[in-house]
């Protein structure tokens, strides 16, 4: 083979590499600018600390779906999470009253960056994600989290990919493109000198 046809087999090889982590980069910001979850931090990491968050968790998610019953779409669960958050702290709070646990919660709406997370078959690709932050007293402790919408679920982590009927799927093809979106997001980083920073 020529050096000529060899230089427009590698050009072509390129354009099609950068095309591909493109698009995954497209699909990973997309899961990223739709997902809201749920983190709840606990005040330290002693046991007893760990086992009210543990309290609060189950105390609190018996509310999502009443909460997200009626939410057609990521701004309206954004909406409702925001007019829900004096309630949500309420209930947070008098579950903390009835441990005694000595202080209360806060609770908002923030955006966090969390690293790609694993768990139930799925994956959520790294980044900034909007979430309901709940916050027991100082908030220093091991923290635990899931997805409130597209779909309430209160296991950790998630590896999916959206059909064209909204489902998510998990799929080998789409774990190996987040790989691809991690290693291309890791040298951009390099290169913009942005600090990230993980609460996971």
């Amino acid at each position: 083979m020529k050096k000529s046809e060899l230089s427009i087999l590698a050009s072509l090889l390129l354009c099609l590499f950068f095309v591909f982590v493109l698009d995954s980069d497209r699909q990973a910001a997309a899961i990223r600018n739709s997902t809201l979850r749920l983190h709840i931090i606990a005040r330290d990491d002693s046991a007893l600390n760990q086992h009210i968050k543990t309290q609060v968790k189950q105390a609190t998610e018996k509310l999502w779906p009443a909460i997200y019953c009626d939410v057609e779409n990521f701004d309206q669960a954004v909406k409702k999470t925001q007019d829900s958050l004096e309630y949500i702290q309420q209930v947070t709070d008098n579950t903390l009253k009835n441990l005694d646990a000595g202080y209360t919660s806060q609770c908002t709406v923030e955006q966090i960056y969390f690293d790609t997370t694993k768990a139930d078959g799925k994956i959520l690709p790294r980044g900034q994600y909007t979430a309901l932050t709940i916050r027991l007293g100082e908030g220093r402790g091991k923290n635990w989290w899931c997805i409130l919408y597209p779909e309430i679920s209160l296991g950790i982590g998630a590896e999916y990919e959206e059909d064209t009927t909204g489902t998510i799927y998990e799929t080998d093809k789409f774990r190996v493109k987040l790989k691809t979106v991690e290693l291309w997001q890791k040298a951009k980083s390099i290169f913009t000198d942005t600090e990230m920073y993980s609460h996971i």
